[in-house]
């Protein structure tokens, strides 16, 4: 039996016993286990009554269950994942079993669980520095259209976030302040030397003249394929020890600017970038629109559309700082005080309940 299902094991039985249930072992033995074609797989039934969900109406042609203000969409042979709408790319897609649909077990101890329940993720310490990442520079100019030009609004739109960051408490170290280039290496061993930190990577995108939207990216964990990889080395496949972390940060941000911007949401995914397969700190890249749109090209450079973006990256760091491990300075964000996918309280008076993990 493989390590995740005795995790996820371990973090039934947790549950269990935490909501005073006392047949912790008969109903461990309730998850069945799937394999197909190598990879586990558990029953979305066995999920659905983990968290206590029941039937919701929720997207057309999905399937949807949730409780409280919390719904849960999937969609058979897809990996398309919503959370109160909030889209999210699963690494394998969901399975039918005859009446049974089936998740990946790697997807509920990296994904799911981690965004319904981001405070029993592993605490990652008070987060004192922000390392932010505006990508390329220099020569490297990355995506450009008559509209924008990528290396430039990256920067622009960083030393916006790292004024707010500045004014709520936080360091701030940027891997660069002006127009030069770095390698990626360069980048990571920035974050990887700087303490009790996180990296958010600041691009945006190019694309199809129609393509538009915000999405974010987490590296891909142990165990699963990306489309989105640089290179192949063997080193890359390993994923690394802050996956929830992860997840997590990329949530808090990515639903705080698609709520901010109302643009069109791509989803939080899986990638094997470069700058996120050897960082040692919780980490994300941020694409925040597409210079070859040429509606979403031209909102991209104007300091009004930054200045949102900004704030949205801002009050995501704080949510995340305020789940995971707490501000430096006990601040909040001014809005939106809850999870934004319905998950634990992050005011501040919420008990935190154990380190137990999928």
């Amino acid at each position: 039996m493989s390590n995740i299902i005795r995790q996820l094991f371990v973090l039934l039985s947790f549950l269990v016993l935490f909501a005073g249930v006392t047949q912790a072992e008969n109903n461990r033995g309730r998850w069945h286990v799937y394999d197909i074609g190598g990879v586990q797989y558990v029953k979305l039934s066995d999920v659905w009554r983990f968290y206590r969900f029941s039937p919701r109406q929720g997207r057309e042609g999905y399937v949807s269950y949730g409780s409280a203000n919390r719904t849960i969409s999937v969609r058979p042979e897809r990996q398309d994942f919503y959370v109160n709408n909030f889209r999210y790319i699963l690494s394998f897609p969901i399975r039918r079993d005859g009446d049974e649909l089936l998740i990946s077990a790697i997807d509920m101890k990296k994904l799911v669980d981690p965004v319904l329940r981001p405070r029993f993720s592993q605490r990652a310490g008070v987060v004192r520095t922000v390392v932010l990442d505006p990508g390329h520079g220099g020569h490297d100019a990355g995506a450009v259209s008559e509209w924008a030009r990528e290396k430039d609004c990256n920067l622009s739109l960083a030393l916006k976030v790292k004024a707010r960051l500045e004014r709520h408490g936080f360091r701030v170290v940027m891997t660069r302040s002006t127009d030069v280039f770095l390698t990626l290496g360069e980048r990571v061993e920035i974050a990887n030397r700087t303490p009790d930190c996180i990296f958010v990577s600041i691009h945006h995108n190019s694309g199809r003249r129609a393509a538009e939207g915000i999405e974010t990216f987490t590296l891909a964990p142990q165990g699963t394929t990306s489309p989105f990889a640089r290179t192949r080395r063997n080193a890359d496949l390993d994923g690394n020890d802050q996956d929830s972390e992860n997840i997590a940060l990329a949530t808090a941000i990515h639903s705080r600017a698609i709520r901010s911007t109302g643009a069109t949401d791509r989803g939080i995914q899986r990638a094997r970038f470069s700058v996120l397969c050897t960082i040692k700190r919780p980490a994300v890249l941020f694409e925040g629109g597409f210079v070859s749109n040429p509606t979403e090209g031209r909102k991209i450079s104007s300091r009004a559309y930054q200045n949102k973006l900004a704030e949205s990256i801002c009050d995501g760091i704080i949510n995340y700082c305020q789940i995971v491990g707490g501000h430096p300075n006990g601040l909040r964000p001014r809005t939106q005080r809850r999870s934004p996918v319905g998950g634990s309280s992050i005011n501040g008076n919420s008990t935190y309940r154990g380190t137990t993990r999928l």
